[in-house]
């Protein structure tokens, strides 16, 4: 009988760890994926990525994510590259303790873009492509960074991303800032090729989806030129369209006054 006790006793208490475990970990789901997108977004970026809050209600199969901040590259005054204001996620429930887990939808809204041309004529954005190359690249960054053994794999049946601004600043131009509308951005069946792709994959995919409709963008506001110069070469480059903008302000106004002139 003692015995018998004594096995109830330590089957009771061993459950009861175990469930507390369950527990721990469902309270904790949040903060576990709020490192993960940290972790494996700045193995990918090479650069912080920050996550303000992560919300994850497994039963309706829905996640929000608040305020993801990429941070820019070295050598430009931004802090941040991106800043993601909102993220809604819809999980398909019945993959959830499966590998791959099935994502069927991810919206982010109002994404905020902020292109940069510095004083040595180096585009942050194109700083940023060279880091995601160099991170799924050879090597032990690159082993590391693909995260093929950690964590569950993805598919994303759908990612869109809506509603979107660029924030364009050169240093030639004294920081002078425009703006761009982002396109909209729709991904389909990420990861459904390769039977799931890691964290790192997603990150990478997404960010360069981004990147590569940041350029026509941006080209559409002319800033293509300073990329490459010197401060000393666009500050030229910026005089001698100024004095043609002049040139062609005087000229068309002695032409004003020769048509005023013969009347």
């Amino acid at each position: 009988m003692k015995l018998a006790r004594n096995l109830g006793i330590g089957l009771a208490l061993l459950t009861a760890i175990i469930v507390a475990a369950v527990i721990f970990l469902l309270s904790s789901l949040d903060s576990i994926v709020a490192g993960a997108i940290e972790k494996y977004g700045s193995q990918v970026t090479q650069t912080p990525v920050r996550v303000s809050s992560v919300s994850i209600d497994l039963k309706a199969g829905s996640a929000a994510i608040n305020e993801l901040r990429v941070g820019n590259p070295d050598g430009f005054k931004a802090a941040d590259i991106f800043t993601l204001g909102g993220i809604s996620i819809r999980i398909d429930t019945a993959t959830i303790t499966q590998d791959p887990i099935i994502i069927d939808e991810i919206n982010i809204s109002a994404p905020r873009v902020v292109y940069e041309i510095n004083k040595a004529g180096a585009s942050n954005i194109k700083v940023l492509e060279q880091n995601i190359a160099a991170s799924s690249g050879g090597g032990a960054s690159g082993s590391e960074s693909s995260g093929s053994s950690e964590g569950p794999r993805l598919i994303i049946r759908k990612l869109v991303i809506d509603g979107g601004e660029i924030d364009a600043r050169v240093a030639a131009l004294g920081d002078q800032q425009m703006s761009a509308k982002l396109p909209r951005i729709q991904l389909t069946d990420i990861g459904k090729k390769s039977g799931g792709a890691t964290g790192a994959e997603v990150a990478k995919q997404v960010t360069q989806a981004i990147v590569a409709k940041v350029g026509p963008a941006v080209a559409n506001l002319g800033l293509e030129k300073y990329i490459g110069k010197s401060l000393d070469e666009a500050k030229a480059l910026v005089d001698s369209k100024a004095a043609e903008s002049l040139g062609e302000a005087v000229g068309k106004g002695k032409e004003g006054l020769r048509k005023l002139l013969e009347k």
